[in-house]
């Protein structure tokens, strides 16, 4: 006599990949500071490894980066101004954008995304101070 057996093995995925960028750092294309609420700066992509919920990513940016919240990343990695910029107050960008796989526990990845903003003329000039000329009279 002899005998068959089938055997269904399934393999579960461990969460021992982070999700990873291509690179370290993007630098954008400077813009202006009166680009529009709701523009895309650019678009960040991670990879991870794994299956399922381990593989799937979610982004966000690190808070102390941007601590007024002027961008924000959606889930498909595009950043995209969140309020009004200005130029006068900050020049210059370096935000840090994190990939988080949902795994357990979480693993994550970053990039640096380096934004230049341009100058546009929405100031008036002003004097550095207060001027009082005097007029003598008969002179």
């Amino acid at each position: 006599f002899s005998s068959v057996a089938v055997c269904l093995i399934e393999v579960e995925d461990s969460n021992d990949h982070s999700p990873a960028f291509l690179s370290q750092f993007i630098q954008t294309n400077p813009i202006f500071e009166d680009v529009p609420v709701g523009t895309t700066v650019t678009t960040v992509r991670a990879t991870d490894k794994d299956s399922d919920l381990n593989g799937k990513i979610i982004y966000s940016i690190k808070s102390d980066s941007d601590p007024m919240r002027q961008f924000v990343v959606d889930q498909f990695g595009h950043v995209v101004v969140a309020n009004a910029l200005d130029r006068e107050a900050i020049q210059k960008y370096a935000l840090i954008v994190q990939a988080s796989d949902q795994g357990t526990p979480a693993r994550t990845g970053s990039v640096t995304v380096l934004i230049n903003l341009l100058d546009i003329n929405d100031n008036g000039p002003r004097f550095e101070a207060p001027y009082m000329p005097v007029v003598w009279e008969n002179t």
